[in-house]
């Protein structure tokens, strides 16, 4: 779900004492309850399903273990890998390659890029621990703790019963002493004695981590394309890497999906470095920003950070200035891809242009089955990926508003091209669109009226929007739109 105007979730973020909180942080959300909540500590075990897909998907995905890459050789018309293997090395080629190989990447090494940036001194020590305690699952920030005076502490629960606790190393301390158990250990049992826990633990895991905020200027270089740590290492704080790597991918695939198809030209490829460059400046520096209140890299900034958490106890204007692991959708603002319709003022609300669609629940009414309380990106799934109209409709709209044999003939003339493509209609009231707008805030939210339409792209974000199509038909926008969209820059 997208974070929208509404009522809020709250979490103190502690300055010392367990029960010292500097700011009770509100972050905005839409008035019904958002799906999936506590999402990121279900992460991993949703990883691990995925795999479990893909290993079901064996006629379309090939997954080698115990395989590395150990040579590349980038021409102007394919890329072609030496892999070592336990059954012997061989030569790979592909007509295009995707570096997801991460933050030490064979590949992009091979290239000779490098990653620009900024690198921080501050070093943490990770520690993962199971835990037995009836404890919330919630995110805690201790500044200046007494398990760790001077520094930072950050707890969060995963799976399966397991807190993962990073701590702020001080300066002088040495990394490879600091992560030996006995040096580990009885910093995790204070710690867990100032938060009043006295269930029985075990350690799972200890590392340790510096933060880096840095990306590759491109990340398409002819044939092979960079994602995921391989193009960019974001900082723990902004809650920003996997996810970043998820984005990636979510931009990439159907874009080179439907240029494998012969059905796009190069320009929609190019829009994934420039689309994904540009999110990943934006992820660093929301990064930086957490990094730099959390592991203050210089004298200045720890003084203005004691200063704010000091204030921030008794003056609420102050608060704004805590910046904790915060994370917001992307606006790709300035894509190539993007579609501006008629005047910007005609729209006073809603998603522009690059966005992502605001959540909002709403009740799908499909014929022959039970209506279902869903939301707005529900709309949105199918088996596959594909552009969505989605179409504002008054219940007694006419014909020349809805068009639905209009744009039925359009999604098959799309379909016979290797494009996928599907409408989604949503009324004020409970009639034979496809959703109704059951709590009355959906048309407000996206300021639309009857004959309103956004065109959304396969990855969830608007590519167009018209605020009423009955004077002209809709399936020819949208069609321009779309082929607007395969061919970025064209000759309209």
């Amino acid at each position: 779900s997208t974070p929208d105007a509404g009522d809020p979730i709250e979490a103190e973020f502690p300055v010392a004492r367990a029960s010292e909180a500097a700011a009770r942080l509100i972050w905005p959300i839409q008035r019904s309850p958002p799906r999936d909540a506590v999402e990121s500590i279900r992460a991993m075990t949703r990883d691990c399903g995925l795999l479990e897909r893909a290993l079901q998907r064996a006629d379309l995905i090939d997954i080698r273990w115990q395989s590395k890459a150990i040579g590349l050789e980038v021409r102007d018309a394919a890329a072609r890998l030496q892999v070592s293997s336990a059954a012997g090395d061989y030569a790979l080629q592909a007509d295009w390659l995707v570096a997801a190989d991460g933050g030490r990447s064979f590949v992009r090494e091979s290239m000779g890029l490098e990653l620009q940036g900024t690198s921080y001194e501050g070093r943490y020590v990770i520690v993962d621990i199971r835990l037995e305690t009836d404890r919330a699952a919630e995110r805690l920030a201790y500044f200046d703790a007494p398990c760790n005076p001077g520094s930072t502490v950050l707890v969060h629960k995963q799976p399966a019963n397991v807190w993962r606790i990073d701590y702020q190393l001080r300066d002088g301390e040495d990394a490879a002493e600091a992560i030996k158990p006995e040096n580990v250990l009885p910093r995790v049992e204070s710690l867990l004695a100032m938060m009043g826990e006295r269930g029985a633990w075990a350690p799972v895991w200890i590392t340790i981590y510096k933060a880096n905020a840095l990306t590759l200027e491109r990340y398409r270089h002819g044939r092979v394309f960079f994602a995921g740590d391989a193009a960019h290492l974001v900082p723990i704080f902004g809650v920003r890497g996997a996810n970043s790597g998820i984005d990636d991918a979510d931009n990439l695939a159907w874009k080179l999906a439907l240029r494998i198809q012969g059905v796009a030209s190069d320009g929609l490829l190019d829009s994934y470095s420039t689309e994904r460059v540009a999110a990943a400046h934006e992820n660093l520096r929301s990064g930086m920003k957490s990094t730099e209140f959390m592991a203050p890299p210089s004298f200045a900034f720890e003084l203005m950070r004691k200063a704010v958490l000091g204030l921030a106890v008794r003056h609420a204007d102050v608060r704004a200035l805590i910046n904790p692991r915060q994370t917001s959708a992307i606006h790709y603002r300035d894509s190539p891809l993007n579609l501006h319709v008629g005047a910007a003022s005609a729209f006073d609300a809603g998603p522009a242009p690059g966005a992502v669609l605001p959540e909002c629940p709403l009740t799908i009414t499909q014929p022959g089955a039970a209506a279902r309380q869903a939301h707005v990106t529900d709309l949105l799934v199918d088996a596959a990926p594909r552009f969505v109209a989605l179409c504002f409709v008054d219940a007694d709209a006419p014909p020349q508003v809805t068009q639905p044999d209009a744009l039925a003939a359009l999604t098959q003339r799309l379909a016979a091209r290797g494009i996928r493509f599907g409408t989604a209609s949503v009324s004020q009231r409970l009639t034979h669109a496809t959703a109704w707008d059951h709590t009355g805030r959906l048309f407000p939210m996206y300021g639309a009226v009857s004959g309103t339409v956004y065109l959304v792209r396969p990855d969830g974000h608007v590519l167009a929007r018209w605020k009423a199509l009955p004077g002209a038909p809709a399936a020819p926008a949208i069609q321009a739109a779309i082929e607007h969209t395969l061919h970025p820059g064209a000759p309209a």
